[in-house]
């Protein structure tokens, strides 16, 4: 018996059940000027996704959710030495029939911790390839801790220390999705 492909998401279950949302950034004249990936991290709607994903701070930001919800998105702190952000959407609010305000919780992803990484463990990207494609999948392994990089666009460069490095595909990811690690949990932004 040979198994030609296992379902890298585990007990996850649907892939896609998760909500990874995918932003778009707008100009003054409402024109999408990039997009990127984050994730839900609380149930009130706080996204980690990447400092670059929201450096422009005159932008006004849009979160879509893989079940095609759309919403306005504030940033609420952005780290320069690790490229990362935290931006914050509003929940679901209606009002029952007795006149109770609902509110819903929004699903999230389970931060784990990336110090208990090993080089050769499989981890999953999953993505918005090319600012177009929704929920693209790669799978890798860790293929190096610990790294330095320095990354530019323009006249903006810095350096981030302490990167995991993984062979995912993610050749068309724009910018970079959240890499998770087989057993469900996140445990960093590539």
């Amino acid at each position: 018996y040979e198994q030609y492909y296992v379902n890298p998401f585990g007990e996850l279950g649907d892939p896609f059940g998760i909500s990874i949302p995918q932003l778009r950034q707008k100009g003054t004249q409402k024109q999408d000027i990039g997009s990127g990936t984050g994730f839900i991290v609380s149930k009130d709607g706080m996204i980690l996704t990447n400092k670059h994903v929201v450096l422009d701070e005159a932008a006004e930001y849009t979160v879509f959710t893989n079940d095609g919800r759309k919403f306005s998105a504030k940033v609420l702190a952005r780290d320069p030495l690790q490229d990362l952000a935290i931006i914050k959407i509003e929940t679901e609010k209606t009002i029952d029939a007795s006149g109770v305000l609902i509110q819903k919780d929004f699903p999230v992803v389970e931060l784990g911790d990336s110090d208990k990484l090993q080089i050769g463990q499989t981890v999953v990207a999953i993505g918005n390839a090319l600012g177009e494609f929704r929920n693209t999948v790669s799978v890798g392994v860790v293929s190096g801790l610990g790294r330095t990089i320095s990354a530019s666009s323009g006249d903006f460069v810095e350096t981030i220390e302490d990167v995991i490095q993984t062979d995912a595909a993610r050749t068309l990811f724009r910018p970079t999705p959240p890499l998770i690690k087989v057993i469900p949990a996140v445990r960093c932004l590539i």
